[in-house]
């Protein structure tokens, strides 16, 4: 994924996304080309390597026949940006554009077949949504006859890349009004990172280039 330095996702921030994450596509690759399905997402570490933890229906193609590293795309949120929603655009007048926010976790695939991989893998899941009263309700034996319909997926994260395309690269006054829109009308998410990530960096990266103008003009008049 193509990620400029100013869309970048901060360390801090990225870390608070992915222990929200509750799911994303898995995009795997077979013989006959790629294969995509959205499945619910538990990311968990293991020895300082993170892992992210699913199930899939067992006669699913995208179990079978994997021959390349996979991919789990999770799509935090994304929304059209009107110009008319810029504080500038009167004196600058701009196109509409989409901002989003996204993560891309490659890594090796690997399916377990053994109804105990799989029912590992749904629990979790269901644990993590604070659930487990339900497990318990169904009973052991009906959970190991139901885990043989699925298989347990797990990606050992390789490579993370991680993009919100935010409006970093905006005028401040452009940043705070664009807020201002998701506030009222959301989504809540990107109102979120623009508050806590982009308008923050807008007021940075414009004071510098504002301080770089002055240095040039002082040594103009010099």
């Amino acid at each position: 994924m193509y990620v400029p330095n100013h869309f970048r996702i901060p360390d801090d921030e990225l870390a608070r996304i992915l222990s929200v994450a509750r799911g994303g596509n898995l995009v795997t690759v077979h013989p006959d080309g790629p294969r995509a399905t959205y499945i619910p997402v538990h990311l968990e570490e293991r020895d300082g390597q993170q892992v992210v933890v699913t199930h899939l229906v067992r006669n699913n193609p995208s179990a079978r026949d994997i021959i390349a590293d996979g991919l789990v795309i999770i799509d935090v949120a994304d929304a059209y940006v009107s110009p008319a929603w810029y504080a500038t655009n009167e004196q600058l007048p701009n196109v509409p554009t989409w901002d989003y926010i996204t993560v891309h976790l490659t890594g090796k695939v690997t399916v377990d077949t053994s109804p105990e991989g799989a029912l590992r893998a749904a629990r979790v899941l269901t644990e993590r949504m604070g659930e487990e009263w339900c497990l318990e309700l169904v009973g052991e034996e009906k959970l190991a006859k139901m885990a043989r319909a699925i298989v347990g997926v797990e990606l050992v994260v390789e490579r993370v890349e991680a993009k919100a395309k935010m409006s970093q690269n905006r005028h401040p006054d452009d940043v705070a009004s664009l807020l201002a829109h998701f506030d009222e009308h959301g989504p809540g998410e990107l109102a979120d990172y623009l508050r806590d990530v982009s308008l923050p960096y807008a007021r940075s990266r414009f004071e510098s280039i504002e301080r770089t103008r002055a240095r040039e003009l002082r040594a103009f008049g010099k």
